[in-house]
């Protein structure tokens, strides 16, 4: 088994209404990096928060910490996205240096319908038919960088999943320089039976790409579907 996939990620669960899978691969084999993952419930529904803070490895797994630590403090109490962002920016602003930055995404998840604020992030991709980016209509830069943080809401129905990345996938980079496409292959690949299976062929995908068992960048995969949708 490759190194990166040896260690279990830190527990992540949630109760029903959704089942969720998540692969963490901190680059180049490493013990921590920049990636950060919660989720958290709410009086009206799951939340969940997916960052990457610049840098990646060991020397940006600190900042990584805080921001994971602000959230866990602040997320279940407060009901509106933007505040809570506008929050953990205030929170965070005395452990952030002249040059760090953090991209965000928050989502929380309602009956057929998921709400996300999208601060400089990879938006996440809604596995159907097709892979539909949920790009924001406006973009947001990340917590260091004075955000605007706005809701965009998007249908979830039971027969979908939602795939929330760090930019280790869509930067991964093949022997001829070429990014990981998220073309028919991994469509193919996000429709495996469970989120697990879908989340390990997608790493195959990202493995044969870049002709590594590592990956150079900091990566988390977080596959979301309704549990009644079973897997």
């Amino acid at each position: 088994m490759p190194a990166d996939r040896g260690r279990p990620p830190p527990a992540l669960t949630v109760e029903a209404p959704l089942a969720l899978a998540v692969r963490a691969s901190p680059a180049c084999g490493a013990p921590l990096g920049g990636d950060l993952y919660d989720i958290v419930r709410t009086p009206a529904g799951p939340r969940l928060v997916l960052g990457d803070v610049k840098g990646h490895g060991p020397d940006a797994a600190g900042l990584a910490a805080a921001v994971r630590t602000a959230f866990r403090e602040t997320a279940a109490t407060e009901e509106d996205p933007v505040r809570l962002v506008r929050l953990l920016e205030d929170r965070l602003r005395p452990v952030l240096g002249a040059e760090d930055f953090v991209s965000l995404l928050l989502a929380d998840f309602r009956p057929d319908e998921v709400r996300v604020v999208n601060c400089g992030h990879p938006p996440p991709l809604r596995v159907g038919r097709r892979l539909v980016p949920l790009a924001p209509t406006r973009p947001c830069t990340p917590l260091g960088l004075d955000p605007g943080p706005r809701v965009q809401r998007a249908a979830f129905l039971p027969d979908q999943r939602l795939l929330l990345h760090t930019d280790g996938l869509t930067e991964a980079r093949g022997v001829d320089g070429t990014m990981f496409p998220l073309d028919h292959r991994a469509l193919a690949a996000l429709h495996a039976p469970t989120p697990d299976q879908a989340l390990e062929q997608l790493l195959d995908l990202v493995h044969r790409h870049t002709g590594r068992t590592t990956t150079a960048d900091d990566l988390t995969l977080i596959m979301v579907q309704h549990s009644s949708a079973g897997g």
